[in-house]
């Protein structure tokens, strides 16, 4: 028995429908992508506004990187996110100026694998420290329990500047252990400097002056 053929009119509507549904799923599909595309923006400019910083939150000098509204009446969200994310509690950005570097004067990521020479001219300030943690801010277990030089602890060249030697095994000096940690981050923290005005600028120091350079002298 033959099948009897479709009215035109049938046909017509039939053939308006399929071009109409694929309109639409091709729409939803852009949507879809654009809605995917938007995200994948947000949460990278997010993470780098975070994890980096920019030039509002941030000055640099070389790998040394200082987040300028810390635990200040100016604390944004991206810097409060930042430290909130470490878990650690900085002291305020109107008194000291703290500096991280997690790269290496060439830009290499800081490795215990690796064994760097810090050297520094004399750093101006009524007190400061420079400490070695791994990626995730935890101080490192090493069996000399050494994990911090202060300006109180340190052996300075003769002109006041120093020399530290980052490296898993004993070196002679100012050694600062770094057992198998893995990714390294450093924190240098400069109290009171005596280079910032008297209407408190702590960041004076990063903006006039040099701090620690950063040398990688060999890897495993």
């Amino acid at each position: 028995m033959a099948i009897p053929a479709l009215p035109p009119v049938l046909l017509y509507r039939l053939d308006r429908l399929r071009v109409e549904v694929g309109a639409w799923i091709a729409h939803t599909a852009n949507v879809g992508l654009f809605i995917g595309v938007a995200l994948l923006l947000g949460i990278g400019s997010s993470w780098y506004m975070i994890e980096v910083g920019t030039a509002l939150t941030t000055v640099r000098q070389g790998p040394w990187t200082a987040w300028t509204n810390a635990a200040t009446n100016n604390l944004d969200p991206y810097t409060r996110a930042h430290y909130a994310r470490r878990g650690s509690l900085p002291l305020s950005a109107s008194i000291a100026a703290t500096y991280e570097a997690r790269y290496d004067d060439d830009g290499h990521r800081l490795h215990s694998s690796c064994e760097y020479l810090l050297e520094s001219p004399p750093l101006e300030a009524s007190w400061w420290s420079l400490a070695a943690y791994d990626s995730g801010g935890l101080l490192i277990p090493n069996p000399a329990d050494r994990h911090v030089f202060t300006s109180e602890t340190y052996a300075p060249n003769p002109d006041g500047g120093f020399y530290i030697v980052l490296a898993r095994d004993a070196r002679p000096g100012n050694w600062l252990p770094v057992g198998g940690a893995g990714r390294l981050n450093l924190v240098l923290t400069l109290v009171e400097p005596r280079s910032a005005p008297a209407a408190g600028d702590p960041f004076a120091e990063v903006r006039r002056g040099p701090l620690p350079a950063i040398k990688r002298i060999s890897c495993r």
